[in-house]
This record gives structure tokens, sequence and C-alpha cells, in this order.
């Protein structure tokens, strides 16, 4: 199957937030995120890269997002095994994601890389804003970017793909939460230089995160803990495009 640049983005977020489970029941497909921040990019950039791609192809017709606000989640289920098979011929496997990897045909290309990062740093990474102690009133103002996995694989081939595109990225230890049953496996981008160099050649189009950094574009820096709303309001709009 030709991988094209939507295709590889999508690949990303499956990566990201899709999740694929097969048994001898039924073959099931789900694509989501949260519902008060990310319905929005979802419905704006997934939704019609996800229909043209994928749902308009396969079944002509569009994906079933329904909102779920018990759990506070905004996504779809489609039970079919063909869909299950078209990922599959993407080199995307079923199951947990411990040893998912990137596969070659994006690899090997710098254009499907940038797209892919995108649509995996959208869903999995984020943006955040440490504080600068060294002033005299520290504010939230030093940029990171940052993904975490609990993939080896998945860093590793991210970390080599950012370092391909000229990036100088950190890896982080492994560490694991509480709860957690696996460690994860993380990524940080924090030089200015590289922060600036992400926006210029991958860039988000979540907008939880992008209206992250235009706020701090607007403030020279970023209150934490904002919500969507609270960040739109900020910059004085009320539906965010990229």
């Amino acid at each position: 199957m030709k991988i094209d640049g939507d295709l590889a983005e999508l690949m990303g977020i499956h990566i990201g937030d899709g999740c694929i489970s097969v048994n001898k029941r039924y073959s099931e497909y789900y694509l989501g995120g949260d519902l008060k921040e990310e319905k929005e990019y979802h419905n704006e950039w997934v939704a019609p890269l996800f229909n043209k791609k994928i749902m308009i192809p396969l079944y002509d017709k569009k994906a079933p997002y329904k909102e779920h606000p018990k759990v506070g989640i905004y996504g779809f289920h489609i039970f079919d095994k063909k869909i299950v098979r078209f990922f599959e011929k993407l080199s995307i496997p079923s199951g947990p994601k411990i040893n998912i990897s990137i596969p070659k045909p994006i690899l090997r290309s710098k254009y499907l890389s940038r797209r892919f990062l995108r649509g995996l740093f959208d869903t999995d990474g984020t943006i955040y804003f440490d504080k600068n102690y060294s002033a005299k009133n520290p504010i939230n103002n030093k940029p990171r970017i940052k993904l975490d996995s609990v993939s080896f694989g998945l860093i590793n081939n991210t970390y080599d793909l950012l370092i391909g595109l000229g990036f100088n990225p950190r890896l982080r230890k492994a560490y694991k939460g509480k709860g957690d049953k696996n460690p994860f496996y993380g990524i940080i981008i924090d030089n200015i230089g590289d922060i600036d160099l992400f926006f210029k050649i991958i860039g988000f189009k979540n907008s939880k995160h992008y209206t992250k950094w235009l706020v701090f574009k607007k403030l020279n820096y970023c209150p934490p803990y904002t919500t969507i709303d609270q960040r739109k309001k900020i910059l004085g709009i009320k539906t965010f495009k990229t």
C-alpha cells in the first residue's frame, strides 16, 4: 500500500491514540481523545483525514464519532475486520503497543516522517512551560515538547527521526508510575532553536497543544493548568484553526 503524507499522519495519530483489538469473537478499531480538550482537533482535522483516507474508501461513510461524557471521551468504535486488515497492511498490528515501532516507509522519507511525527506528537506528545528560576520573578516561559511511550522501539525510532531532521532531542530515563505495569520511555525537545524548528517543519494541529504556544507568543509565558477554553479567551478566539 502506498503511503502519502495524510496516511503517514494518520498512522502517527493511530499509534498515539488508536487501538486495535482482535479475538475469536470480534475485531475492533477505536480512535478518540479527550472530550473537552480534543473534540475540536478531531472534528476539524482528524475526522476529515480519517474519512478521506479510510472510511470513505472502505465503507462509503464517515467515522461514527460519539460523545461519552461519563468517561470524558470523544471517539468512535468500528467492529469489522476490514479496517484491521487495512492497518495490518501498513505494518501496524493489533494488541498492546509495548513493542510497536515506526513502519519502514516512514523511516526512509523525511516528508513522511514529518507528517507521522505531527500525528504522533499531537496525540501522545505535549508542550508545557517550565518556570525560569534564574529570573527575579519566575514565570512559566521555558517551552518543552515531550513524548512518552511504553514502547522502547517507538521512542528510539522517534529519536532517530528527530536527529535526521536536524533536532537535538534528549532521551529521558525510563520511569514507572505508581499503578503502571510497564516502564515509560521518553523524549524531550527543550532547545529553543529546536522548538522553533519543530513549529516550522512539524507543528501541532491539535489545538490543545497549539493554543499553549500561541498564549506563550502573546504573553511571553503560558499560565499552567489552563483549559483550552481559558486559553482561547486569552487569545480572543472562539474556534481554533491552523
